[in-house]
This record gives C-alpha cells, sequence and structure tokens, in this order.
C-alpha cells in the first residue's frame, strides 16, 4: 500500500509539483497565524505536516532529476 502510494507521488506533473509548493507556502502562513495566536500545539503539528509535504517535494524532484539522465 505505501509503496503504491509512494509511486504515485513519484509520477506528478508539472502542476502538481507546483500545486505543492503553494500548499507548502499557504501551510507556513497558517503556521505562523497559529502561533500567533499562541496556538502552539496545532501550529507544531502543522509543522509536521509541511516537513511531510516538503519531504514529498524533494523526492519528487530528486526522481525527476534522476530519471531525467
Amino acid at each position: 500500500m505505501i509503496v503504491l502510494i509512494i509511486k504515485e507521488i513519484l509520477r506528478m506533473s508539472y502542476t502538481q509539483i507546483e500545486r505543492l509548493k503553494r500548499d507548502i507556502s499557504e501551510a507556513l502562513y497558517y503556521q505562523r497565524r497559529l502561533t500567533k495566536k499562541g496556538k502552539h500545539v496545532l501550529a507544531y503539528k502543522m509543522g509536521k505536516k509541511i516537513d511531510y509535504m516538503r519531504q514529498c517535494l524533494e523526492d519528487t524532484t530528486d526522481e525527476l532529476v534522476w530519471e531525467s539522465h
């Protein structure tokens, strides 16, 4: 199951990659707002999600670079 999910992530199109970048940016903004409101636990959880999205983006771009060579 997890392998299938990873394979689907690695086959992302350019628009999906750009959307993921935008989602990361929006999530960072939301995390800062949560922190300002004093909701540190929710901001921490959002940080974990941001880290996961960044890792997916990094894995995808690394895979695309690897495939292009």
